[in-house]
């Protein structure tokens, strides 16, 4: 397993359609390139977004830009071959340290897998030692 710790922003947008995209948009107008993405509906019509960019200072400076609150979290990219139960193997160190993630993601191609985990940046810290990163 590999493990990368990213810097990773979450916002809140409207939980509806194509709120996602104007996001988007706006971040790709002012040149934010994306390591990836998580989005997710938060309920009462509302949606949430974390974000890790190449550049987290550029994120930063168009949420300011656009009016949007970004939270500051921490996230890790964790990669390797793809087997049976190999994303619980690799998350067994958080859930032995206790610490609940905030957001992820994972898929699988080509026989690699991919997974994000995002979790409260007060959890850094611990969550890389837990992880190995």
């Amino acid at each position: 397993m590999a493990v990368k710790r990213i810097s990773v922003h979450c916002v809140e947008i409207e939980d509806k359609p194509g709120s996602l995209q104007e996001l988007l948009g706006k971040a790709a107008a002012k040149n934010v390139d994306f390591v990836g993405f998580v989005a997710y509906s938060a309920g009462g019509g509302r949606g949430r977004v974390c974000l890790s960019a190449k550049d987290p200072a550029a994120l930063e400076a168009c949420a300011k830009e656009a009016g949007v609150e970004a939270t500051s979290m921490t996230g890790f990219l964790i990669s390797g071959e793809d087997k049976v139960g190999v994303a619980a193997a690799d998350l067994k160190g958080l859930a032995d340290a206790g610490i609940s993630g905030v957001a992820g993601a994972a898929m699988v191609c080509d026989g690699q897998y991919q997974m994000l985990i995002v979790v409260a940046a007060a959890d850094g810290d611990a969550a890389a030692a837990a992880l190995g990163a």
